[in-house]
């Protein structure tokens, strides 16, 4: 498993947890165990988990408005957040929007449902081209 994506699977871990217990702390332990106590890795899970969870109203509206047919609500938990991590690192982390498209789809056919990789896909595609968009647009290439 590539590094980065250690430290992807755990914030969706943690990300996962919170959705089914909201108000429990970010598990520090956790983090350091399952990245083997990586600092940077670390550090990134950590940013993923508390970036989203700073933006997780912007993030869900894009993903509300990718969905066609559906409501946020509705999706899977894996689902969600998954598009969430993906959706914040489209945003807002420096990766390459192939990559954080990809890391995305491969997370969603491993945790996810049978279907659940070409959904991530689907919709986190619809939302890089829309911000690419937006970003030709406004001249900020």
């Amino acid at each position: 498993m590539p590094k980065r994506r250690r430290a992807r699977v755990v914030a969706f871990q943690i990300l996962y947890g919170l959705e089914l217990n909201p108000g429990q702390d970010m598990p520090e332990e956790m983090i350091q165990e399952r990245v083997r106590k990586d600092e940077t890795l670390i550090r990134y899970a950590k940013q993923l988990v508390t970036g989203i969870q700073l933006r997780q109203k912007e993030i869900d509206e894009q993903i509300q408005d990718a969905l066609q047919n559906w409501k946020l609500e509705r999706l899977a938990v894996t689902d969600k957040n998954i598009l969430r991590i993906g959706v914040y690192e489209l945003r807002y982390t420096s990766t390459p929007p192939a990559v954080a498209i990809n890391e995305a789809i491969e997370m969603a056919k491993e945790y996810g449902e049978k279907n659940s990789g070409g959904f991530v896909n689907g919709v986190l595609d619809k939302i890089y081209k829309k911000q690419k968009e937006s970003t030709e647009e406004n001249g900020t290439v």
